[in-house]
């Protein structure tokens, strides 16, 4: 006796793909609510998101001075801007956006999913340094309601854009390197058939 009398079309395989996919990414997302939940400390991060950022800084001619999480920015013009990193500010939700999108893909080997957090995470890192530069850089020239609006919109949606950018070059290598990996054993069987 059949448990399903009739084929799953190729749209039916498609919708339980998408609903494995969706299924998986909610499922990887419960580090992010357990992470805000606990209230775990992330200011190792955020002191390493405050040095690399005051390294480009310093480098373009700012005066910066740093404790913890807080920096302070100077330069012969304003009078100083003092802020604090917190949590957000490192980038960590944008990582494990990628992570859980990555993994959420079914069917693909562990090695190139290493391979795109691999090269995906230091972009999001840096373009995450970028978004604190340029807030500061935006709050030196433009004043501070400027650089509070491109810290709480421009920013926000330039790293989702980032992230999903990011995903979706990983995602077609991976389709690329598959279809590339079926037409090879495809060709082998065949020449190995036709002996």
């Amino acid at each position: 006796m059949k448990l399903f009398s009739r084929r799953i079309s190729r749209n039916q395989k498609r919708m339980i793909r998408t609903l494995e996919f969706l299924v998986r990414l909610l499922i990887l997302a419960l580090p992010l609510y357990l992470i805000l939940g606990l209230g775990i400390s992330l200011l190792p991060m955020q002191i390493a998101t405050g040095n690399q950022s005051r390294w480009v800084l310093d480098n373009m001619g700012f005066r910066t001075q740093q404790d913890g999480a807080f920096i302070a920015v100077e330069d012969n013009v304003k009078p100083p801007f003092y802020f604090y990193l917190n949590d957000d500010c490192t980038g960590w939700k944008s990582m494990l956006f990628l992570f859980a999108l990555i993994f959420a893909v079914p069917g693909v080997m562990m090695s190139r999913r290493l391979w795109g957090l691999a090269a995906g995470i230091p972009v999001i890192w840096a373009g995450n340094i970028a978004r604190v530069v340029a807030v500061v850089v935006s709050e030196r020239v433009y004043g501070l309601e400027t650089a509070m609006l491109i810290h709480d919109y421009l920013w926000q949606i330039g790293l989702i854009v980032l992230v999903l950018t990011i995903w979706t070059i990983w995602l077609s290598w991976v389709r690329r390197e598959q279809r590339k990996h079926t037409l090879l054993g495809r060709l082998k069987s065949l020449l190995l058939g036709a002996r």
